[in-house]
């Protein structure tokens, strides 16, 4: 009976250390009234990793839910506002709504170049917001031979997480609103000071968000729509006798 309290008692506080561990609060990195970068320590198969952090970066952009998807499947533009991003390309396409895809990373002095294969799935819930699942891409060695042809120079990251949220926001104004949320964590891998590391990831979502909501308003992005996603209507507004 002594055992088996024990073993319970373990269990508890195992579990509620867990718990905790996914609860740490985020760290402002930097903040504005449009856009913000927060970071905590890395949980990776419920641990704490002190090699490595989670960030997450949010903004309040004008645009339509099917603007931004647009804006991110077009590859062609990926290296336009994806920091240190020199090329990407779609490797295969499965479904409407999932596709692997790479991205090259330029090198920066004393770093080595990265690439990032990636695995990208969306789906929208019933409250119209609509999340964008990045995993890293097996199974796609024969197609990254014929899709990157140095791909030995490029050391590829670990994406351990990666996920964004996109949720409409009714707007005073003309125009569809969005706030975006993207959380990660990414192992650049080598042997890049963790100091360094953190920095660049901070500084580079910072300027990538920032890139993104300069960019993501134009017409260009906003006269499409994409079958079966739902915007949130607007609802004018109106005035009073």
């Amino acid at each position: 009976m002594k055992i088996f309290t024990l073993c319970t008692t373990l269990l508890f506080y195992i579990c509620l250390s867990f718990a905790n561990a996914s609860e740490i609060p985020w760290k402002l990195w930097k903040k504005t009234s449009a856009q913000s970068v927060s970071y905590r320590p890395a949980i990776i198969n419920d641990q704490t990793d002190d090699k490595l952090i989670e960030i997450k970066a949010t903004a309040t952009v004008k645009s339509s839910i099917s603007g931004f998807l647009f804006f991110l499947q077009n590859v062609d533009n990926t290296q336009h506002w994806l920091v240190n991003a020199s090329e990407s390309k779609i490797i295969k396409q499965y479904s409407a709504t999932e596709n692997s895809f790479y991205i090259k990373l330029t090198k920066i002095w004393p770093l080595q170049a990265r690439i990032l294969i990636l695995n990208s799935l969306y789906w929208q819930n019933d409250d119209l917001s609509v999340e964008i699942k990045l995993t890293d891409a097996v199974n796609v060695e024969d197609y990254m031979l014929l899709a990157v042809s140095n791909l030995k120079d490029y050391l590829q990251v670990k994406t351990h997480s990666a996920h964004w949220k996109i949720m409409p926001k009714q707007s005073e104004e003309e125009g569809s609103e969005i706030a975006i949320e993207y959380i990660f964590i990414a192992d650049g891998r080598g042997e890049t000071p963790k100091w360094l590391a953190d920095h660049l990831a901070l500084k580079s979502i910072w300027k990538s968000m920032r890139n993104i909501r300069r960019q993501l308003p134009k017409e260009k992005w906003q006269q499409q729509t994409i079958k079966g996603i739902t915007e949130l209507s607007v609802i004018p507004l109106t005035k009073k006798p």
